[in-house]
């Protein structure tokens, strides 16, 4: 018979459970530190190799904050001039994995938005991070290039 495996519990994990998403993290040799955010929602203090960041939940319950749905991965760096749009246009031209913005300041964030739903396999959960902070090294470089003489 054909079909889609089913996973174990153990095997998946969900924005519906932060403190599942964090021990999955923290499994994986990254810190978890779970916390709430400025709406109440949940929220992973987080370091993405060696970026400090955070894990936002989103399309939570408004009243509970529970039963959320997605995850944005984010981590800023703090430049000594405001970056350029057109330096922030190249990058995400680039680089998969990176939705960017800038702060009031001209500071650049770094985001990645993934839909996790009832649940999604543990391991894509994983590579996600990886692949995300994998990405922020080398976004990092172009970033601070002009900055570092390069």
């Amino acid at each position: 018979m054909g079909g889609t495996p089913v996973l174990a519990a153990d095997e998946t994990v969900t924005a519906y459970n932060p403190g599942g998403i964090a021990k999955a993290m923290r499994d994986a040799g990254y810190k978890a530190d779970l916390d709430v955010d400025g709406y109440g929602d949940p929220m992973i203090k987080t370091a993405f190799g060696q970026f400090d960041g955070f894990i936002y939940f989103y399309g939570c319950d408004e009243t509970n904050h529970d039963r959320c749905e997605s995850l944005q991965f984010r981590a800023g760096f703090d430049r000594e001039k405001p970056m350029p749009l057109s330096l922030l246009n190249e990058i995400v031209t680039k680089y998969r994995y990176t939705a960017m913005w800038l702060d009031k300041d001209g500071d650049p964030w770094v985001n990645f938005d993934l839909v996790t739903g009832a649940g999604i396999p543990r391991q894509v959960f994983i590579r996600s991070l990886e692949a995300y902070s994998d990405n922020l090294t080398d976004v990092s470089d172009m970033i601070f290039a002009e900055e570092r003489g390069n």
